[in-house]
């Protein structure tokens, strides 16, 4: 268990690392942010579909920051 914890938590650090990863996720938000923005009144559909790709990138960074505590909890508890 604590193996998977620590590969889970080092592939979560490399990705968080990564400019190339970051760059798209920065660029696919603000694309999705411009897109709620600009989008009228009656673009209900657009508007959920934007916002529904927000919230996934804002829980794979979650999920992230989770992988990577959980390896700080993990060590704590060894001590």
């Amino acid at each position: 268990m604590a193996q998977v914890i620590r590969l889970e938590a080092e592939e979560a650090r490399r990705l968080k690392n990564d400019t190339a990863f970051q760059k798209f996720v920065e660029n696919v938000r603000e694309d999705q942010m411009k897109i709620f923005a600009e989008s009228s009144a009656s673009d209900v559909d657009v508007r959920e579909e934007a916002h529904s790709i927000v919230r996934a990138l804002n829980e794979i960074e979650i999920t992230l920051d989770a992988a990577i505590s959980a390896e700080l909890i993990l060590d704590k508890q060894r001590k």
